[in-house]
């Protein structure tokens, strides 16, 4: 059986083969070549494929004018054949016609070499061709274990996101409790109003949580592109008075306070009204806001500035803290996370994913010295 090209070059000595039925050129280049390499000799068009039978050729001398079978019909042949195709083919000949070049490059070969030459140049030829042959075999082999390696690493990311949404699917047990014992508590007559108000913020929080993870489910549907968004009219600055008031535990423990209100400053905003999903908006703001809670330093501040402008509105989260400048370029990259030790880079990422999702989109201003500021666009009302 004819050996593959494409398994070859194990060994470091090459072979070629010299298809000439001329004895005089044969010595001449053969004396040239079998110093460095291992030179075999056809004499007839017909035995150069037995000769492949019986082991790797690394290139291929082919005169043109052959007795039978001529070096073209033999060159044709080699090319047609799936095992000998890849092995490279300089022509030789002494013809000096521009058009028996072209024919011979029209059938594949790689070079061609008149007769007679310096046996200098043919030597150097054939040293060219073989190691532009093995660079090419390598690169082959390389590419065909960076493919490998990509389906290996698809295969783990497919695993894990597998996982996450087991995880997801999971938590949700143990929050039927987190959301039915609050129920039962609050139908107790004895509790005091502070002890009805914790037990009704772990219920919230439990709702809450539910709310997330129902919603992170909707992660894979928008990275693919087949989440259907059910925009509407909605009032931006209720959710943002929510996520405000939710971390308003987390926030006050740091002494972290956060204003909601114009560019300007000014705090008389009623309404802020934007084309969305509020279902998305919620864990959209949720993140940026708790991210800008935990970046803030102890008693700062959070100013949440909302104007509109062109049919969209802008949303300004500015905080105290600064973007370690190793994740600024990959800010919103999943799994990009900095400094925290339970976080996992997902919470900025769902971010612009449910903006891009809602046709707006996130930037990051680091720009200010000792503050960052996100930046969310979404569509408004026309």
């Amino acid at each position: 059986m004819i050996t593959n090209q494409s398994e070859i070059l194990e060994s470091t000595e090459s072979s070629i083969l010299l298809v000439d039925d001329q004895p005089e050129q044969i010595d001449i280049i053969k004396s040239a070549l079998e110093q460095h390499f291992i030179v075999k000799v056809a004499v007839k068009g017909k035995l150069v494929f037995q000769i492949c039978r019986t082991g790797v050729i690394d290139l291929i001398l082919l005169d043109v004018m052959m007795p039978g079978m001529n070096g073209y019909d033999i060159c044709r042949q080699l090319k047609n054949n799936p095992a000998t195709l890849d092995i490279p083919v300089i022509f030789l000949t002494s013809r000096d016609t521009q058009n028996d070049e072209t024919i011979g490059l029209q059938l594949g070969a790689v070079d061609f070499i008149r007769k007679p030459s310096s046996p200098a140049v043919v030597l150097t030829r054939c040293r060219n061709t073989i190691s532009n042959h093995r660079a090419k075999i390598a690169l082959n082999r390389k590419n065909d274990e960076l493919q490998l390696m990509l389906l290996e690493l698809q295969k783990s990311m497919k695993i894990r996101d597998d996982v996450e949404l087991i995880s997801r699917h999971d938590l949700k047990g143990p929050l039927s409790s987190i959301i039915g014992f609050p129920e039962l508590l609050l139908e107790d007559d004895n509790l005091t109003e502070q002890q009805r108000k914790f037990i009704k913020r772990i219920e919230q929080s439990g709702y809450t949580l539910l709310e997330m993870i129902n919603k992170s489910l909707d992660i894979f549907k928008m990275e693919n592109c087949t989440y259907i968004l059910q925009a509407e009219e909605i009032d931006l600055l209720v959710i943002l008075k929510k996520i405000v008031y939710d971390l308003e535990i987390k926030s006050g423990h740091k002494g972290v306070h956060i204003d909601i209100g114009g560019e300007d400053g000014s705090k008389n905003i009623e309404s802020f009204i934007i084309v969305g999903e509020k279902m998305l908006c919620y864990p959209l703001f949720y993140n940026l806001i708790l991210n800008a809670v935990e970046a803030s330093c102890k008693n700062g501040k959070i100013g949440i500035h909302l104007t509109t402008n062109g049919g969209f509105g802008t949303i300004q989260i500015i905080n105290s803290g600064e973007v370690p400048h190793g994740i600024r370029e990959h800010f919103f990259d999943k799994y990009i996370t900095s400094g925290k030790e339970d976080g996992t880079g997902l919470g900025t990422y769902s971010a612009w994913l449910a903006a891009k999702t809602q046709g707006g989109k996130i930037d990051l201003d680091t720009g200010q010295t000792g503050g960052t500021a996100v930046i969310v666009t979404l569509p408004c009302p026309p």
